[in-house]
């Protein structure tokens, strides 16, 4: 899909590769290559500790999709914590006294932690009683967009939100409603925004002032458009559904946030800050 592959694109951009990832038209000098290929050094990444949860449980296709695509990264630790049981909607609502947990496997066998509780408790229980020290929290990948005022009721954001509370950075990935949804697809966008962003994570100066959150439109026809930074919506408007677009069709004017980005066949990206502000 469209959406796949500009974000392989943005993830050799940002390596440094773009030759590598372009189309070979046969007019390059092979000496120059093998003089290039003699001067090239290796460029060291930094360690990361990346935690991934979400709100579907820890059996869902969207979380296994997510932390299949993060460990294709170099020099990853990926922990699993997420919820026991679906929790879907659950906001960042915590069990009081606290969440038992177990170990479990994600569908196709990645070890992980599943807690008996809430998303938000899945951070808790990674920081305090697992004594996990993430340098990034990524939660998803959601079935169902999590945009607009969405975001707050969403345990998948939730979880992300508990943990800029805790002063750790996070992110989180929805797509559409549909067993078939595009969890491949949001996940590139989480993963490259994680090599983007991957000296300021390790360097522990990334930003936690919000939630960074990440969704892929469910077209109906055609596909998906390139990723749009856009504020969040404080409404939806009515007749408008952030669920499902015609990604064929040609918005009058450009989306002012993300609701209006989905509906017309945008991913999008927007800070969701820890608190809402509606109450």
């Amino acid at each position: 899909m469209l959406l796949r592959r500009t974000a392989a694109i943005a993830v050799c951009a940002l390596l440094g590769l773009a030759a590598a990832c372009s189309d070979d038209e046969g007019g390059g000098d092979s000496s120059d290559a093998t003089e290039a290929d003699d001067t090239t050094t290796t460029v060291a990444v930094e360690p990361l500790t990346i935690m991934v949860t979400n709100d579907d449980g820890i059996g869902h296709t969207g979380i296994d999709t997510l932390v299949t695509a993060i460990e294709e990264l170099d020099d990853v630790e990926v922990v699993v914590v997420a919820p026991a049981d679906d929790r879907t909607g659950s906001s960042d609502t915590m069990t009081e006294g606290g969440a038992s947990y177990a170990d479990a496997t994600t569908i196709s066998g990645h070890e992980g932690t599943a807690v008996d509780g809430f998303p938000a408790d899945t951070v808790t229980v990674a920081l305090d009683e697992l004594g996990i020290e993430p340098e990034v929290v990524v939660s998803g990948i959601n079935q169902g967009q999590n945009a607009g005022p969405l975001a707050y009721l969403s345990g998948t954001v939730g979880a992300a939100r508990e943990a800029i509370r805790r002063g750790v950075p996070a992110l989180a990935g929805s797509a559409g409603l549909e067993d078939d949804a595009d969890f491949a697809g949001a996940a590139a966008l989480l993963v490259a925004y994680l090599e983007e962003h991957r000296s300021e994570l390790a360097d522990g100066t990334a930003s936690t002032d919000a939630v960074v959150n990440f969704n892929v439109p469910d077209c109906t026809a055609g596909e998906p458009r390139e990723l749009l930074e856009v504020p969040l919506a404080t409404a939806i408007p009515e007749g408008v559904t952030p669920f499902t677009a015609d990604c064929t069709l040609e918005p009058a004017e450009a989306p002012a946030d993300d609701i209006l980005g989905l509906a017309t066949g945008y991913a999008v990206v927007s800070l969701v800050p820890p608190e809402n502000p509606a109450g």
